[in-house]
């Protein structure tokens, strides 16, 4: 049995945080060279925008958008976003990434209010 692939395409506005993310990720690189610290931001600043964008998504609808990091770091971050109540597990899909054989990745949908500012 296969699953149907969730996607959550960006709006503008989602990928004007993850682009203004990514600025800042190069300046901190550029200045003070590569970082986790630097990773862990703008692959939170892609969480954030996808939250804000209120339908549930997964790694498949931003792992594209974010530059060179880390990828272990991707799902950690994912872990750190549902702790701190952003948002929760609703689902599975299989990985558009094509190495990874289409090994199923966790769908997440946003914890409405949870960053209203």
């Amino acid at each position: 049995m296969s699953l149907p692939i969730i996607e959550c395409t960006p709006t503008g506005a989602t990928r004007a945080a993850i682009e203004e993310g990514w600025r800042a990720h190069a300046a901190a690189t550029e200045e003070h060279g590569p970082s986790d610290v630097w990773d862990r931001q703008v692959i939170d600043a892609a969480i954030r925008a996808f939250v804000r964008q209120g339908r549930p998504f997964s790694t498949n609808d931003f792992r594209d958008l974010l530059p060179e990091v880390r990828t272990c770091l991707i799902s950690r971050r994912l872990i750190a976003a549902q702790r701190a109540g952003w948002i929760r597990r609703v689902g599975i899909t299989p990985s558009t990434l094509k190495s990874t054989k289409a090994a199923l990745v966790r769908v997440y949908a946003p914890i409405p209010g949870a960053l209203d500012d």
